[in-house]
């Protein structure tokens, strides 16, 4: 069995070491920029029932019903769902193309899409930046940025067909949540199911979407913790790494599962002690914050009129900078969990498998 507390008690001295040993407020700086971009710091209806209610609520005032006609409508078979869900679903692209946003409406999309692509391949190279900056005591970029190519655009790859694949899964248990509900007529006013038949639907399809995120998260530790440290050590790809993780761990069975439980109980842990420390820098960055607003406005109200604007416009761009420029001091003060977890997650490799302790080369 590993002896966790060697782990903990390894990785918090090289944390010190890392970030503390000595200290230096531009390694901080550059390291945090790292890890922010790895993404290991802390730190958008369709109504049918609105549509539905309506409609009827103009037909009733539009023509007064005789009881022929209501006997014909009677006899009308009804509209099974998935054609009344496909219907609601054709009005609503039809109204979205007739108001005219139709095209900014994609261009948005596509934009957002772009860059979201974007930051998704940065942040697959920047992993393995990450990684090695940890490893060697090191707070560089521009040579692990080059040298981790091929593997950084492997996890890229994996990490777009591995988002894709959730979203198919994520969007095929939602639409047939909603085809369910609307066959047992939640959406329709004059059937008024009750609560629990409701909830008898629903808990099956969130059963499963509980059952498809445990199953990425598993995935997930996989990849982030283990996988990416063979990658870096052995130069290969995703799913060539991935099969040694599973064979490693598939062996180490009891301490896999002591290593989650026991991450998951510092990340708890970590997760309240940067809140505190959130909290604390936050209040006691307010009084000076609303001292230096107050005499900004008292000097605003005493300038001549002409040249307001112009400093307005000055102490807004001030304003914006030093606000990013906080934020991004408040994502630094996270960078020692990041460092933590970092290492604690190549020591723990490095015990079940002496080839990956890559603190050894």
């Amino acid at each position: 069995m590993v002896k966790f507390d060697e782990i903990i008690s390894g990785s918090l001295e090289w944390t010190v070491t890392v970030l503390f040993r000595p200290f230096s407020p531009k390694k901080w700086l550059i390291l945090g920029f790292v890890a922010l971009m790895a993404g290991a710091l802390m730190g958008g209806n369709l109504n049918l029932r609105s549509g539905s209610r309506d409609y009827r609520v103009k037909e009733t005032k539009t023509e007064e019903l005789s009881p022929q006609k209501s006997i014909e409508k009677s006899k009308t078979p009804a509209v099974p769902a998935k054609v009344r869900l496909k219907n609601a679903i054709k009005s609503y692209l039809r109204d979205m193309r007739g108001s005219g946003f139709t095209g900014i409406f994609i261009g948005v999309v596509f934009i957002l899409f772009i860059i979201l692509i974007i930051f998704i391949w940065l942040g697959a190279r920047f992993h393995f930046i990450f990684l090695e900056d940890v490893i060697k005591n090191d707070a560089s970029i521009v040579l692990p940025f080059k040298s981790n190519k091929g593997i950084g655009n492997s996890f890229f790859q994996f990490n777009i067909l591995f988002l894709l694949i959730f979203a198919i899964v994520f969007g095929l248990i939602i639409f047939g949540c909603i085809l369910a509900l609307i066959k047992i007529g939640a959406f329709n006013q004059q059937v008024s199911p009750d609560f629990l038949k409701i909830l008898s639907v629903i808990l099956p399809f969130t059963l499963l979407l509980i059952l498809a995120i445990l199953i990425s998260v598993f995935i997930f530790i996989i990849v982030e913790d283990f996988a990416l440290i063979i990658m870096l050590k052995d130069r290969i790809k995703i799913t060539a790494a991935i099969k040694k993780a599973m064979a490693i761990l598939g062996a180490n069975k009891a301490n896999f599962l002591l290593y989650v439980l026991i991450k998951w109980g510092l990340a708890i842990c970590s997760s309240i002690i940067y809140g505190v420390m959130y909290f604390v820098t936050f209040f006691g960055l307010l009084f000076p914050a609303v001292t230096s607003a107050s005499f900004l406005y008292f000097i605003y109200r005493t300038i001549p009129k002409n040249i307001q604007s112009v400093f307005l416009m000055v102490i807004v761009v001030m304003a914006i900078s030093i606000l990013i420029f906080l934020w991004y001091c408040f994502a630094c003060m996270s960078l020692p969990f990041a460092v933590f977890f970092r290492t604690f997650s190549v020591k723990f490799l490095g015990r079940l498998d002496n080839r990956y302790d890559l603190f050894k080369y």
